[in-house]
């Protein structure tokens, strides 16, 4: 049985020629009004009665409903999701026999486990990047100018692990090269270290989330095998995190930076043989917006640059 609503669907569809949007298969428009015309079948506005109120005339929709299961002339769709999921099994199965192996749809634990075999198959710091700028498994990727890998002194014992690329970054490829990364520089420079000669730098997404968002915990889980083997290769005395996502990444701490930040902590993950120091400190994005906290920032970078001297 069909309701006013779902005729006067029908009967939009059939007036603006979007009979295919609907139909099982594309349609022969100048045939089907052929054949409307043979039966002599008119589609006639709605009247008005002496009342004033619109009256509705059967039109061809309730014909097309008569005779849709004999010749497939239509096949309505009154769910929208209904429709979504009839053209995606569709698409795949016209497109599966054209589409490689490893363009098919992976799962999650899948990317990752690629992820890690790329990851250990670099042997040093530049078959790492050269795995990394090649490898398509994060959508950022897609959306992203650049890859951004490292920056800085690769034989520093200093290893300073940031969020994300921003636009500067993306634009460039070069990690904290923006208003951020000039205040980061002006915070180590107070302590006389300098990022070509005293620290190495890099982020825990290579690429730059859209609007520069916060990284997913998708996106930090697929990029987390090439940091956790930079880290490997890189074989840092102490890892400086800059801001509260790159701590938490690294760490697994969901705890305030503010709370944690001036801490040495001892890091001893799987994937290491042997403890390193961590130290977080705020993301100078933040110390921008709170410069009250600058202060607080100074005194953690002087505990660093004691830590290092007594090393």
């Amino acid at each position: 049985m069909i309701n006013d609503t779902m005729r006067d669907a029908l009967q939009f569809y059939l007036d603006n020629g979007l009979n295919e949007v609907i139909a099982e298969k594309s349609q022969d428009n100048f045939a089907i009004k052929e054949k409307l015309k043979e039966a002599k079948i008119v589609v006639a506005p709605a009247l008005k009665t002496a009342e004033n109120q619109p009256q509705v005339v059967p039109s061809i929709a309730t014909n097309i409903v008569k005779t849709s299961a004999a010749n497939h002339f239509i096949k309505p769709h009154f769910s929208t999701n209904e429709a979504l999921s009839t053209l995606a099994k569709k698409t795949i199965q016209n497109g599966s026999e054209n589409v490689s192996a490893d363009q098919k749809f992976q799962s999650l634990n899948e990317i990752v486990a690629q992820a890690k075999s790329l990851a250990q198959a670099a042997k040093n710091l530049e078959e790492l990047r050269k795995a990394v700028e090649n490898f398509d498994g994060c959508n950022l990727k897609k959306m992203a100018t650049n890859t951004v890998f490292c920056d800085g002194n690769p034989n520093s014992k200093v290893m300073v692990i940031g969020e994300a690329p921003g636009n500067h970054e993306d634009l460039q490829g070069i990690p904290f090269c923006g208003d951020s990364g000039k205040v980061l520089d002006d915070m180590f420079r107070a302590i006389n270290m300098r990022r070509a000669d005293n620290f190495y730098i890099t982020n825990v997404i290579f690429w730059r989330p859209p609007g520069n968002r916060r990284p997913t915990d998708e996106e930090l889980a697929i990029c987390r095998p090439f940091v956790e083997r930079h880290i490997q290769l890189m074989n840092p005395e102490v890892i400086v995190l800059v801001g509260a996502t790159s701590m938490a990444a690294i760490l697994g701490i969901t705890d305030p930076i503010s709370s944690v930040r001036g801490t040495f902590m001892d890091f001893s993950p799987s994937f290491l043989s042997h403890t390193i120091k961590t130290f977080a400190i705020f993301h100078p994005s933040y110390l921008m917006r709170q410069s009250a906290k600058k202060k607080i920032a100074w005194a953690d970078m002087l505990a660093l640059e004691q830590f290092l001297q007594n090393k």
